[in-house]
C-alpha cells in the first residue's frame, strides 16, 4: 500500500500487493471503506446482515481496481492543481480520497469502479 500525499492530506491509495489476513485501507471516518483480505482456503466469515443505520456524507471517493490492463491516473490537488501522475497495471487498485484526478487507458482495459452513493451528477472538470 502506498499512500499519496500532498500537503499532509491524503489524495489517494494505491493497492499493489496483499498482505496476509484482513486489513482496513482506511479511516473508519472515511466516506469509503476499502477492505483488503487475503485469506486462505476453508477460512469463513461468520453469516451476517448490517443493521439499518442512517450515514450522511458530504464528499466523495471512488476506488478503481485494475483487473486487466494498464492505466494512468493524473492526480490533482484539492485546489485544481495538477501535481503527479502514476500507472496501475492488472490486479492492482487506487480509492481516490481528496482532490481531483484524470484517467488515461494505456492499454486494453477492464476496470472496476465503486464509489459512495447515491449516484448524483457533480462532476467538476478541471
Amino acid at each position: 500500500m502506498d499512500k499519496i500525499i500532498y500537503n499532509n492530506n491524503v489524495i489517494a491509495i494505491r493497492i499493489k500487493k496483499f498482505k496476509n489476513g484482513i486489513m482496513p485501507l482506511t479511516d473508519p471516518h472515511e466516506p469509503l471503506q476499502l477492505v483488503i483480505h487475503k485469506r486462505s482456503s476453508g477460512e469463513y466469515t461468520k453469516a451476517h446482515t448490517h443493521a439499518l443505520k442512517r450515514r450522511i456524507t458530504e464528499k466523495l471517493q471512488e476506488c478503481l481496481v485494475v483487473i486487466n490492463g494498464k492505466i494512468k491516473i493524473d492526480f490533482y490537488t484539492p485546489d485544481k492543481k495538477y501535481f503527479k501522475s502514476i500507472h496501475l497495471s492488472s490486479g492492482e487498485a487506487i480509492i481516490f480520497m481528496n482532490g481531483g484526478h484524470g484517467v488515461h487507458i494505456l492499454k486494453d482495459s477492464e476496470i472496476i469502479e465503486i464509489k459512495n452513493g447515491p449516484f448524483i451528477e457533480d462532476k467538476i472538470f478541471i
